[in-house]
C-alpha cells in the first residue's frame, strides 16, 4: 500500500452485543487487516475505549472513521497515526457527553 502507515483507529461506544462485529466487518469489506484490539472501560461512565491498529493510508484512515460513524451507533470515532497522541480526542470526547447529560 502506498505511503502506508500505522493508524489506530479510537471508538468510543457503548458496549453493544454486536458491535466488535459490526465494526470489524467495515475493515474486512475495506481488505484492511486489524494488527491489534483493544477493548476497555473508559474513564466516562457506560462508555467503553475500543482502539483498532491497522497499516494503511491517512485517507484509507479517515474513511474508516466516517463509515464507523455512519454505520455502527458509536459515540465518537477518531483516527491518528500511531506515534501521535491526541488529548484533543478526549476533550471532544467529554464535551459531548457533558452536552448530551444535560439535555
Amino acid at each position: 500500500m502506498e505511503n502506508s502507515n500505522m493508524y489506530i483507529i479510537s471508538v468510543y461506544s457503548e458496549n453493544q452485543v454486536g458491535l466488535l462485529s459490526s465494526i470489524s466487518n467495515i475493515f474486512t469489506r475495506r481488505g484492511i487487516n486489524i494488527e491489534s484490539l483493544t477493548v476497555f472501560p473508559s474513564e466516562f461512565p457506560g462508555i467503553h475505549h475500543f482502539t483498532f491498529r491497522a497499516i494503511t493510508t491517512e485517507k484509507v484512515a479517515n474513511q474508516l472513521v466516517g463509515f464507523i460513524e455512519k454505520e455502527v451507533e458509536v459515540v465518537r470515532a477518531f483516527c491518528f497515526l500511531d506515534n501521535a497522541t491526541s488529548s484533543a480526542e478526549h476533550a471532544v470526547l467529554e464535551e459531548m457527553l457533558m452536552r448530551n447529560k444535560n439535555q
